[in-house]
């Protein structure tokens, strides 16, 4: 009988955990969503965008994006392996040749990223004109500035 209970009490811990896990992982994906359709209504709108452009337009700059972050994984990917993981990071001692080699990573993941803007301002080119082209960067940048400004205020209002 006390296996039993000892069983029931270790099931429903773990259920109620990865209950947790899964809502905390829906709550973010419904945030992430939520700020791809923001991202979407700005751009449209700051680039005039009209539904044959945007219908062309947004596959690409998902692509464009998906690449992006691929790009980015790696370099987190790499930036971890450098620094190690938990404790080993403590003993870890990088030498000159392994800071020039991360050094060097990193600078050709920015060169990788340019190459890829280079690349899909072609693409878009054939879809937009250079000026809708051209508010879409800006339209980057504007929506990124206000995303921090919203993350800092929220940041602020917390209770510490």
């Amino acid at each position: 009988m006390r296996k039993k209970s000892i069983f029931l009490l270790l099931f429903v811990l773990i259920s109620t955990n990865l209950l947790l896990f899964a809502q905390r992982d829906e709550r973010r994906r419904a945030e992430f969503e939520e700020l791809k359709e923001k991202r979407v209504a700005f751009f449209t709108q700051a680039m005039k965008l009209t539904k044959d452009e945007a219908k062309v337009f947004w596959p690409l700059y998902d692509e464009l994006q998906a690449k992006k972050f691929e790009l980015n994984r790696e370099l987190r990917r790499a930036m971890s392996e450098f620094r190690g993981n938990g404790r080993e990071r403590e003993r870890k001692v990088q030498t000159e040749k392994d800071y020039k080699d991360i050094v060097t990573l990193n600078n050709k993941f920015k060169v990788d990223e340019i190459k890829l803007d280079i690349e899909y301002t072609i693409k878009f080119s054939k879809v937009i004109s250079y000026e809708k082209i051209f508010q879409y960067q800006q339209a980057e940048q504007q929506f990124a500035r206000q995303m921090l400004n919203q993350r800092r205020e929220g940041d602020s209002q917390r209770p510490r």
